[in-house]
């Protein structure tokens, strides 16, 4: 005869939830799972079949060499385990569960004290009825994998639930990636009444009656008396009533009796707390009672009792009860339950980019729990403005991006395409939940700034990862050449010295350097920026370069190189010490722009700040010093000048402040200081015939 014992009855429960039911070829484990835990697991078989079950710790074959499963049991062990399951009898059964135990009580941890209510047992007792207090330090999950985690909260079962359960719970710290795992035995929080009439006779299958003592005699109804010898059958849609007496029948006799009311109609609702309460519609003499080991062995007594488990569990199976009237059996019938109060999982979401910056457009696909329906909410790009900090997906500026309504997908997964936008740096949100029924999953987000323009430097960060985003920047110049001569602009923001190679490297592309913090460029004795065809910007940022050791006197040096280039200068301190020969920008066909610098030049023998053919050059508000037997500040054949509100100064044996062939421009509210050993024919600024350019409000000192 089959066992239905409350616990069995439960583990059905706690598996149809997880939809094990693979049949009779399958084991159904409830616990332990796979997976790496901060407790020891307890080891709980779903044995509603009354199987016999082998089973081992060490990956050894149970049958042989392990130990006989009886019911729950700790598994008193840590490190790797391997644990293998046989039921044993005319077709065998196995299965391995593979997982590991590093005890962690939780010491330090505002979460310690409910960790230490199940840590040495595994079990947690509770009472249908009262709190249960998961910590908010942790998510939590009911049941079987897949974990749908929850943000821990106060949780009660309806106090009308009467079934003891054993239900798997995972406790999740995001931020020390710890997991524990534990088993909730739950407890009825009212007993029935336990309350037994003694008749003569027992019912069976509602409709059958057995008579059980022989020296008495019985009557149905209105027939005659007499002593059945068998079984009989009776309409139980109306009702009857059961006489006997004592067979040595007299008049006067005492007669005792007993109603059969009709066969009830169960009834199900269910109460405000989402609990299923069963109950009967019709005569009020019944009750009902969980079956134990027998058909014939009950419980207490109950007019009506429930079914219920916490928010984040889902509940689901079928239970037999046995059916009294006035403590009388009189059958059983089976009661269906399905309570889902387990929420979908999280919406998993996965991006094609590496991290939180991304160069290309990005690819997102989200998809939902199987069965549930997936609702998302995206932002327009938002355009971000402040370049100078590198952000994360928290970063509180991203709290005004407005998100649009919630839209319900055609599919529980769906690929979103985020794109470039312009030549600025665009912010976009995505937002996921699942939802089923009345259960509403909790929600996923990801973000991610594309920005195809900006690039990083800093030379202390990881170069194994390095993409120049902002959280992987580049750590050399030459990483940055390739993808900035690929694009159409590029602005690099330096962080700390950039120190160029011993070579000369090329810009075809429009590049801005500007500072992200304390930026040098330093050049070394063979290094040179070639600009060709292209615009290059550099903002706030101190550029050295020291020739003075280089041995090759017959060489003439330069920092830049302009062929059909543009070159901008802004707020830079530059220091160039060059060996015999120097030229600090070589340009042609070209523009050189510089603004608010502070620029000092030497070399041996020549020495100077520009020198360009076909170029246009504008000088406003710099200080340039060159140092040299012979200084030239300003060198141009043919192209156009503007010189306004600058200081210049040539030190050494001679020297000018500009050499000029065939220009066009204006020279005027400069400063022109000289320190020179040979001072005939010293004019600051020498202008051939063909030149035209206009000088008014200069200064001259030393010429």
């Amino acid at each position: 005869m089959r066992k239905i014992v409350i616990a069995v009855i439960c583990f059905f429960l706690a598996f149809a939830v997880n939809a094990q039911s693979a049949g009779s070829s399958t084991i159904k484990v409830l616990s332990p799972v796979e997976g790496n835990w901060c407790n020891k697991q307890m080891l709980i078989i779903d044995n509603d079949d009354n199987g016999e079950y082998y089973y081992s710790l060490n990956g050894a074959d149970p049958e042989a060499f392990g130990f006989a499963y009886d019911g729950p049991v700790l598994i008193d062990l840590t490190g790797e385990i391997t644990l293998r399951i046989k039921k044993v009898g005319k077709k065998k059964i196995e299965t391995k569960i593979n997982f590991t135990v590093h005890q962690d009580e939780a010491i330090n941890t505002p979460y310690r004290s409910f960790i230490e209510s199940f840590y040495d047992s595994g079990v947690y007792n509770y009472t249908s009825g009262t709190e249960l207090e998961i910590p908010d330090d942790l998510l939590y999950s009911f049941g079987l994998p897949p974990d749908s985690f929850i943000q821990g909260q106060r949780l009660v079962i309806s106090d009308k639930s009467v079934l003891i359960r054993y239900i798997p719970c995972v406790l999740y710290d995001q931020m020390s990636y710890r997991k524990w795992r534990f088993i909730i035995k739950t407890f009825p929080q009212n007993a029935g009444a336990y309350s037994r009439r003694d008749v003569p006779f027992y019912i069976t299958d509602w409709d059958t009656i057995t008579f059980t003592d022989q020296d008495l005699i019985y009557k149905v109804d209105s027939e005659y008396w007499g002593q059945p010898k068998e079984p009989r059958k009776i309409n139980r849609n109306t009702s009857h009533m059961i006489s006997w007496q004592s067979v040595d029948y007299e008049f006067g006799n005492p007669i005792e009796y007993f109603v059969l009311p009709p066969k009830p109609e169960l009834v199900k609702s269910q109460d405000e707390y989402g609990a299923t309460i069963y109950s009967f519609d019709g005569d009020s003499s019944y009750s009902f009672s969980l079956l134990s080991d027998s058909d014939y062995d009950y419980q207490e007594l109950y007019k009506t009792f429930g079914i219920d488990t916490f928010y984040g569990d889902n509940a689901q199976g079928e239970v037999e009860v046995g059916i009294f009237s006035n403590a009388v059996y009189q059958g059983k019938t089976k009661v269906s339950y399905s309570i889902n109060k387990r929420p979908p999982a999280l919406p998993e979401i996965k991006s094609s980019a590496q991290s939180f910056y991304s160069r290309n457009p990005v690819k997102v696909t989200i998809n939902g729990e199987q069965g549930s329906d997936l609702y998302i909410a995206t932002s327009n790009p938002y355009f971000i403005k402040d370049f100078s900090s590198i952000y994360s997906p928290d970063d509180s500026v991203f709290n005004q991006v407005k998100m649009s309504a919630w839209k319900k997908s055609d599919s529980n997964s769906i690929s979103l395409l985020f794109e470039p936008q312009g030549e600025g740096a665009a912010y976009y949100k995505v937002k996921a939940y699942s939802e089923n029924g009345k259960n509403k999953g909790s929600v996923s987000e990801y973000s991610v700034i594309i920005d195809q323009y900006n690039y990083y430097f800093d030379e202390t960060a990881d170069a194994s990862i390095a993409d120049g985003t902002a959280d992987r920047p580049f750590t050399s110049i030459l990483q940055c050449v390739e993808p900035v001569n690929n694009g159409r602009y590029a602005r690099l923001r330096v962080k700390g010295p950039l120190k160029m190679p011993d070579e000369q490297i090329t810009f075809l592309s429009n590049c801005e350097i500007v500072n992200d913090g304390n930026a040098s460029l330093i050049f070394n004795k063979d290094s040179a920026i070639v600009v060709k065809n292209a615009s290059f910007s550099i903002d706030g940022c101190r550029i050295e370069a020291d020739y003075s050791n280089d041995k090759t006197f017959n060489r003439s040096s330069h920092i830049f190189k302009l062929e059909n280039a543009v070159l901008n200068l802004t707020n830079c301190q530059i220091s160039t010490q060059f060996g015999r020969n120097g030229t600090f920008i070589d340009s042609y066909n070209s523009s050189v722009k510089m603004s608010r610098n502070i620029m000092a030049v030497s070399a041996k023998v020549y020495a100077s700040c520009i020198s360009g053919v076909k170029t246009k050059i504008n000088l406003r508000d710099c200080s340039v010093n060159i140092t040299s037997e012979t200084g030239v500040c300003l060198s141009l054949n043919e192209g156009d000048i503007t010189l306004k509100n600058n200081s210049f100064k040539v030190i050494g044996q001679k020297g000018r402040v500009a050499e000029l062939f065939s220009v066009r421009g204006t020279v005027s509210d400069n400063s022109f200081k000289a320190e020179l050993r040979k001072t005939e024919n010293a004019n600051p600024v020498f202008k051939d015939a063909a030149s035209s350019v206009k000088e008014q409000n200069n200064e001259y000192f030393g010429f």
